[in-house]
């Protein structure tokens, strides 16, 4: 996982205020219109210290990917109750991110949230084999499963979910990774009336 400990303090806070500028500038702008220029301009800093820290403008992003999953990575860890909570505790985590992932979407990035996805669940997690009762040989079959799972429901949550509360997705996570999707979902499920915020 990536992790801020030994890297240079003002690398830290260029990387940051980088962040925070390309952010503003996608509320405001098409991504494929923004040049670095632009984002070092915005952060109040030297074009060149984009490329001290950036090599392209995605990369920004998979900064910030990289340090919300080190973040979850680290609460979700430190639960007593893992293994067990990763779903909940991932759609929880999310939540709290949505203003961020839905520009990612909206700017047709989700393939940078659906590669870091990815990788969390069938590198950063098989690390941590011993706690999953798996066997081996499926773990990974179950993990990138997982993963093509959590990020579709994000997805659909974020770009066509209506209000849909999250606590619906928990839900169906439990429906499909339990096998019961398909024989007791409206058992399991509130009427959609009742799952959407107002």
């Amino acid at each position: 996982m990536t992790s801020q400990k030994h890297e240079n303090p003002m690398s830290v806070r260029s990387k940051a205020m980088l962040s925070k500028a390309l952010l503003s500038l996608m509320m405001r702008r098409p991504f494929d219109d923004i040049t670095i220029s632009d984002i070092a301009a915005e952060a109040g800093l030297a074009r060149q210290t984009f490329y001290t820290n950036f090599s392209k403008k995605e990369d920004v992003l998979v900064y910030l990917l990289s340090e919300f999953f080190r973040r979850y990575h680290t609460q979700v860890l430190a639960s007593p109750e893992f293994p067990e909570n990763i779903i909940v505790h991932y759609f929880i985590f999310w939540n709290d991110q949505r203003d961020f992932l839905r520009l990612l979407f909206e700017h047709n990035l989700g393939y940078l949230f659906c590669e870091r996805n990815r990788r969390f669940f069938t590198e950063d997690l098989s690390a941590f084999e011993k706690h999953f009762s798996a066997e081996p040989w499926l773990l990974p079959f179950s993990l990138a499963g997982l993963a093509g799972m959590t990020f579709e429901l994000l997805y659909l949550w974020i770009v066509a979910g209506k209000g849909l509360d999250i606590s619906i997705l928990h839900t169906l996570a439990d429906n499909f990774i339990s096998g019961r999707i398909f024989s007791a979902l409206e058992q399991e499920l509130p009427p959609l009336s009742n799952a959407v915020n107002t």
